[in-house]
């Protein structure tokens, strides 16, 4: 995963807080264990609500994007800028655990479209995923001077995966 500067002092959200269940920032510290009751328990799993976001653990460098409702490792620096376009916006999370694991995006990851087309993809993990719209794009933070553009050849080789449209 990417390696960020930590922030030292710096509160953190439950995942409840951030989907605005009204759970208190830093309820819990970051190696304590996982509750088995109260709203940080019912969170766990996929959290399709929580796309586009940008987040980190507290105590954790490493920086995910949660797509499809899932936390995807964004594996270096490189990478992130190939996508975003600054550190703005990432929000720390104390359970981020709560959020499923969807592997990381892959070294390189990129945002592309052919010259005689408007759709832009995010290319990743060997498929090309559509971004339905201006605003699915700004909810990503993804950054418009970051797209490539190559031929329709190279970019119809790659082939479709679910299009990203929330």
């Amino acid at each position: 995963m990417i390696k960020r500067p930590v922030l030292r002092g710096a509160a953190g959200l439950t995942v409840a807080a951030l989907l605005g269940l009204g759970a208190s920032p830093v309820a819990t510290p970051p190696d304590a264990p996982a509750p088995t009751h109260g709203a940080s328990a019912q969170v766990k799993g996929e959290h399709p609500e929580l796309n586009g976001y940008r987040i980190k653990t507290v105590n954790n460098a490493s920086v995910y994007l949660v797509l499809d409702g899932k936390r995807r490792g964004i594996p270096n620096e490189a990478t992130y800028f190939n996508l975003f376009r600054s550190w703005d916006g990432i929000q720390n999370v104390i359970d981020i655990d709560r959020i499923d694991d969807g592997g990381n995006l892959s070294d390189g990851a990129m945002l592309a479209k052919t010259p005689s087309s408007a759709t832009v993809y995010l290319v990743s993990n060997g498929v090309k995923r559509g971004i339905t719209s201006a605003a699915v794009f700004d909810k990503y933070s993804f950054d418009w001077d970051k797209i490539v553009t190559v031929s329709a050849v190279v970019l119809d080789a790659v082939p479709n995966g679910p299009v990203i449209s929330s």
